[in-house]
């Protein structure tokens, strides 16, 4: 008897804790229920403000793909470009640490030697001197020697023969800098001039190297003498929109006599070692005379962002004059000015060609003004021809940089691709008389958002070496025919369609 009351009373026991459990569980998800609500309804109307915001008062060239995103879900596409699309906060952020310097530091303020110049410029370049020197500062130099290094095995003899002749001082920045047998061949290059006595300095883009610099690396460099330091570090990437605002420029200067830009970043891969890609086709430029200067001052601005240390000796902006070659003209770009001088540069390109326009971009996902222009400049009977990769580095950029392709074949703008190859080379001729070469893709994230720089060639001899390296690189590449492209798949013409939707903010 006392055992079955024992169990009666333990069973009611029992549905009195579940009846009680139940009630306070349902009270508590009650009130979760409406805190989500309401939460997740103040979101949504936030998403809508953000929307109306951004859809009238946003300039940015990646609009309508978020305006998309927002729409489409409205609390995870708020959650996400507050993350990493609403460049405002960062924007300003360059601005404020830039201003510091003061106007004297951030501006060249160098007027190159115009005298007894012999160069006669078109009309044409005389336009495009003076649209650069009012978005990106920079003087023309007509004392100034380029030298074209097409791929990797120009390059790096140069590079380390350069290091090894340094006296003063090296700036040394670079998007990528691996730690494997080519990236420790220039590291031993500068420890060396470093306990030689020499001032050497080394800038890395904190996303663009991430886990390709080991840190015994870094601490190899520290502890030999070297300053080292890296651009805008992101701890949590994901949460930060500093990922879309990178150092992309690749810059050496050696004593204010000699510099080094364009393509090609420092790793194996870059001398054809890397089993995916195998042949990296890729160009730089050498730079002699009164354009290193320009490169001087450039470093020393982004040397500032990062570490606060202004470098005001004279001796880092000295720069020497060679014999006349045609003009140069450093143009460089970045978040930090709202006018993107090198797209304006390259828009300025298409639109005064008069017979040809060549291209090498890696990645082709322009703007909307920049399609135009080469759609009227083929429209117009300009030759307009277009390389890019035949092979891929990264898939959906790639399908990005395919949608283009139907609207410029169908004008009559030749497209070619690399047999097999990744070419990462970033060069436009016109008219066979004026070049640009340098670190900007022909694509939305170069133009507007990552720390660029190019050269700007005019009636040099080094055009001649490019033209050329196109007429080299046209004989390895497969044309594009516009019949056969309007044939492609259904599934290709999906996702080339995807990835042009969202090529603004990949």
């Amino acid at each position: 008897m006392k055992r079955s009351i024992a169990l009666i009373t333990l069973a009611i026991i029992t549905f009195l804790v579940y009846c009680l459990s139940f009630y306070y569980s349902s009270v508590v998800d009650s009130v979760a229920i409406a805190t989500g609500s309401l939460v997740y309804i103040g979101l949504s109307v936030l998403s809508i403000l953000v929307w109306l915001i951004i859809f009238i008062y946003s300039d940015s060239k990646n609009k309508l793909p978020w305006l998309f995103v927002i729409a489409l879900f409205p609390v995870l596409g708020l959650i996400l470009y507050i993350m990493v699309g609403n460049g405002f906060r960062e924007t300003y952020r360059y601005h404020r640490r830039m201003k510091q310097l003061g106007d004297d530091y951030l501006s060249p303020v160098c007027d190159f030697d115009h005298s007894q110049v012999k160069t006669v410029l078109s009309d044409e370049a005389c336009r495009l001197v003076k649209l650069n020197k009012m978005t990106a500062i920079n003087d023309i130099s007509f004392r100034s020697k380029t030298r074209i290094l097409t791929n990797g095995e120009q390059k790096f003899p140069v590079l380390l023969e350069a290091i090894k002749n340094a006296q003063q001082f090296i700036f040394l920045e670079y998007y990528i800098f691996h730690s494997d047998e080519m990236g420790m061949r220039v590291v031993n290059a500068l420890i060396d001039r470093a306990q030689a006595g020499v001032e050497v300095r080394v800038l890395i883009d904190a996303m663009g190297s991430s886990k390709r610099m080991s840190q015994s690396t870094i601490s190899l460099m520290r502890r030999s003498g070297i300053k080292f330091a890296e651009f805008d570090p992101v701890w949590i990437p994901i949460l930060s929109n500093k990922i879309n605002h990178r150092n992309h420029r690749k810059i050496l200067v050696v004593d204010g006599k000699v510099a080094i830009t364009g393509g090609i970043n420092i790793g194996d891969e870059y001398i054809h070692r890397s089993v995916k890609f195998g042949f990296w086709r890729d160009t730089s430029i050498l730079i002699e005379g009164e354009a290193v200067h320009d490169f001087s001052v450039l470093f020393a601005g982004d040397w500032f962002f990062a570490t606060g240390e202004r470098l005001e000796d004279e001796r880092y902006f000295y720069f020497t004059k060679c014999e006349e070659d045609g003009g140069v003209q450093v143009v460089d770009s970045g978040p930090t000015s709202a006018i993107a001088p090198i797209k304006q540069t390259i828009f300025r390109m298409i639109m005064d060609a008069n017979q040809s326009i060549y291209m090498i971009t890696p990645y082709l996902i322009p703007d909307f003004d920049v399609i135009m222009a080469l759609k009227n400049a083929a429209l117009s009977g300009i030759d307009v021809r277009i390389i890019v990769p035949g092979r891929p580095d990264k898939k959906f950029v790639y399908y990005a940089t395919q949608s283009y392709f139907e609207a410029l074949l169908a004008v009559g703008v030749r497209i070619y691709t690399y047999d097999g190859v990744f070419c990462h080379a970033k060069v436009v001729i016109v008219d066979g008389k004026i070049a640009t070469v340098g670190t900007a893709n022909l694509d939305i994230r170069s133009f507007y958002l990552n720390f660029e720089v190019n050269v700007m060639l005019y009636e040099t001899q080094s055009i001649q070496s490019l033209l050329n390296d196109f007429n080299i690189d046209f004989s390895r590449s497969t044309e594009i025919i516009y019949q056969d492209w309007k044939n492609r798949s259904i599934k290709d013409r999906t996702l080339q369609s995807l990835a042009q939707l969202f090529s603004a903010v990949m």
